[in-house]
């Protein structure tokens, strides 16, 4: 299996070339809590194909699925930091595009204060607004999960954090993501968003876009419309009927659409 070794430890990593080269755009992806790399695979074969043709690379966060348990204390600051070690790993040397759903589209917003050096537009799935409500809530699962495993997340999550449209086979799909979780990593990532702070929103200059489900319960959207406004730089929203909180399961035609419409606007207009 593909691993890459970074200064946080071993992260299994997927990287899918365009169907025709070169590659147009190179994006790279960060998913949330409970979920793997494997949540992007329902939308890469169509970024990858004509007309888009973009790189995709996707990778287990540290504490998550096949990568390594963390050896310190995460933050969103060094999940930032590992999202470019992995970009330095595979010798990507331009600009690329982040995309980050749901606490990764919390680092989105890090990484696109941070590391404008190495990012050049920036995409947020449904990312929560970090605040003492968010922490008080992940706290509660962190006990939950050290008490009772990772069975009791996965007993609620799947049909109480997705939309109205959402089916049994993308529940037993979300499912599958949550117990493949060792339960120490995924305490470990509830302790960085119960822990983070507001990124600098306004401080962003890249083309930023916010994508929020109408049904989403995790990242409800008052939230994100607030993220939103305090953005700074080039920003579209674009909120989808319907969608819950798991993104790419519930609706992956509606965000390959927006995610490749927006990524060929920043190639033409950067």
């Amino acid at each position: 299996m593909p691993y890459l070794t970074i200064p946080s430890g071993r992260i299994f990593y997927a990287d899918f070339p365009p169907k025709d080269s070169p590659a147009r755009a190179t994006l790279i992806f960060h998913h949330g809590l409970g979920s793997t790399h494997a949540f992007y695979r329902s939308i890469t074969p169509a970024l990858t194909s004509p007309p888009h043709n973009f790189r995709c690379i996707t990778y287990d966060t540290i504490s998550s699925g096949l990568s390594d348990l963390p050896s310190q204390p995460q933050s969103i600051q060094g999940l930032a930091q590992d999202a470019i070690e992995v970009l330095d790993a595979l010798g990507v040397r331009e600009k690329a595009i982040f995309v980050g759903h749901s606490m990764g589209g919390v680092v989105a917003s890090e990484v696109a204060v941070a590391k404008g050096d190495r990012i050049k537009g920036s995409v947020m799935l449904g990312p929560p607004l970090p605040s003492p409500t968010v922490k008080t809530t992940f706290e509660g699962r962190v006990k939950v999960v050290e008490e009772g495993g990772m069975e009791t997340m996965a007993d609620v999550i799947p049909t109480g954090a997705t939309g109205s449209k959402s089916t049994p086979l993308q529940h037993a799909f979300i499912r599958t993501l949550l117990l493949s979780q060792r339960p120490e990593g995924y305490c470990s990532m509830c302790k960085v968003m119960g822990g983070a702070s507001p990124p600098d929103y306004a401080a962003i200059k890249m083309p930023t876009l916010m994508v929020a489900g109408e049904e989403d319960k995790s990242a409800p959207l008052a939230g994100c419309e607030e993220i939103f406004q305090k953005t700074g730089g080039e920003k579209s929203m674009e909120v989808v009927k319907g969608l819950g909180h798991w993104f790419c399961i519930e609706d992956p035609g509606s965000i390959t659409g927006l995610i490749g419409a927006f990524v060929e606007k920043v190639i033409q207009t950067h």
